[in-house]
């Protein structure tokens, strides 16, 4: 009876031993891969939560920052979120993807036509040296759209002028699309400007029908004048103006 308490004891204390080394075991075995993982070198990325459709303005909702091994991390992906929101996909980019810069339009870096402001279309119109303020309009400038109509369909065919619209953003003067550092004065026969699609129609009747001038603002002259039209039957009030 005594030999099989014996037996009993000694079976019980094996039995803890053998939990208490296969738990500390375990410890171990987890401890030391966490501490593997916490070696790995990492780096935050924006990576796309929902898949993005082509040519979507990206939002906050739509990427999250990831902590991901460095060895992963391609070199075009985007490193922070206000690089990201405000961007356009230039393609379907799916979900789980880092972002990379090579699929996203973001301001200067962007192709023309993302460049546009939303619910405006780009307009481009002929000018001259006199008409284009001697080469002096640039991109990133704002100017007036004066039209002088000489129709017979138009006030009898009497000449008249009319300012069509006013504080147009210019978004290319010929060629040239981007803001210059410097002012240069360059001899152009076209600028492109941003305007709804109402003004757009009013541009385009008066490409046909009538003759354009352009007059350059100051860019901290964001003031909208109201004005009449101006010609013969109203031009005894030139002092008034």
């Amino acid at each position: 009876m005594k030999t099989n308490r014996r037996l009993l004891l000694v079976a019980v204390i094996f039995g803890l031993l053998t939990v208490f080394f296969l738990n500390y075991y375990l410890q171990t075995l987890t401890s030391g891969e966490a501490q593997a993982r916490a070696a790995v070198a990492r780096t935050e990325v924006v990576v796309v939560k929902n898949t993005i459709p082509a040519h979507t303005r990206i939002t906050a909702e739509m990427v999250v920052l990831e902590p991901l091994p460095v060895d992963v991390v391609h070199p075009e992906s985007i490193k922070n979120m206000e690089e990201a929101v405000g961007s356009i996909s230039c393609s379907e980019i799916i979900a789980g993807e880092q972002l990379l810069a090579a699929r996203i339009s973001t301001g200067g870096q962007a192709g023309f036509a993302y460049r546009i402001p939303e619910r405006q279309r780009a307009v481009s119109l002929p000018v001259n040296e006199v008409t284009g303020v001697s080469g002096f309009i640039a991109p990133g400038d704002k100017v007036d759209v004066l039209v002088t109509y000489a129709d017979p369909e138009i006030n009898d065919g009497a000449t008249i002028t009319y300012t069509v619209i006013q504080n147009a953003l210019v978004m290319a003067a010929g060629a040239a699309t981007r803001v210059s550092k410097q002012e240069e004065q360059q001899a152009v026969n076209a600028v492109t400007l941003a305007v709804t699609p109402g003004q757009a129609e009013v541009l385009a009747y008066a490409l046909q029908k009538g003759s354009f001038y352009f007059a350059l603002r100051s860019p901290v002259d964001e003031e909208t004048v109201k004005l009449d039209y101006y010609g013969a039957n109203n031009l005894a009030t030139f002092k008034e103006r």
